[in-house]
């Protein structure tokens, strides 16, 4: 669920092509029934030779025009199948970091807290927000701005668990949302979000830029919103920028 968005109304490219195959399977069958039932039908009075060249027929024909027909209209709804999951990915995913996009992270949201126990939500959202990135802008150029992005996106994945969906929200900041089981968990991925980003520079040509990242945490309480989660997450990074940047605030 990491890097993509989890769009559960479109199947798998796998799935699509199972689903043709299953369905050209049932038309040929249930055409091959039919035409011999018919032609059983309305040729048993016939000849025995005539009769049996009739079912014959009968069989191949669809045999043959059924799979050549099914695979004409499967090329053309596989195609249009790829333009909507083309689609459904551009409209779900920042093009640039490849994370999910605002819109995909606030969908998600609402599905995790529409599931959530009343007595335990064991959900928490991060808020991360890069520290002084208009510097490197102002430095580098805006092309080198986009590489510390998209590097910073790559070192957040790896800081997180599997389970855990980061989405790039707008500029240079991120939202995370992650299951946790103890406060303990919590204050353990929001320092390996600081570690990872702060503890490798990005390579940009013969340059090596150093960025860090200040982190807010909003602990999802039972009845909770989504945005009382995410305003406590955004007045604890703001916290974290005022201490010095370079760290994690959990609010209360």
């Amino acid at each position: 669920m990491k890097q993509t968005f989890d769009h559960n109304s479109v199947p798998s490219e796998r799935e699509f092509v199972s689903g043709l195959f299953m369905t050209g399977l049932i038309i040929l069958v249930v055409s091959v029934v039919m035409a011999v039932s018919f032609t059983w039908y309305t040729t048993r009075t016939y000849e025995p030779a005539i009769h049996l060249r009739a079912l014959r027929t009968a069989t191949i024909l669809p045999m043959i025009i059924v799979p050549l027909c099914v695979t004409f209209t499967g090329f053309r709804a596989l195609k249009d199948y790829r333009r909507m999951l083309l689609v459904s990915r551009l409209a779900h995913t920042d093009e640039m970091t490849n994370l999910a996009n605002r819109r995909a992270f606030m969908q998600r949201a609402r599905s995790l807290f529409s599931e959530t126990d009343l007595s335990f939500s064991g959900l928490c959202m991060f808020i991360v927000d890069l520290d002084h990135f208009k510097k490197v802008n102002d430095a580098y150029g805006h092309e080198a701005g986009d590489e510390v992005l998209i590097h910073a996106s790559q070192q957040m994945v790896k800081a997180l668990p599997e389970d855990a969906l980061i989405a790039r929200l707008g500029g240079e900041e991120f939202g995370i949302l992650a299951r946790y089981s103890n406060v303990a968990e919590i204050h353990e991925m929001a320092e390996s979000i600081r570690h990872h980003v702060a503890s490798k520079a990005c390579a940009y040509n013969e340059h090596r830029i150093q960025v860090s990242a200040s982190v807010g945490v909003g602990i999802a309480h039972p009845r909770d919103t989504i945005g009382s989660v995410m305003t406590r997450a955004d007045n604890a990074l703001y916290e974290a920028k005022d201490m010095g940047r370079n760290r994690f605030v959990v609010a209360a």
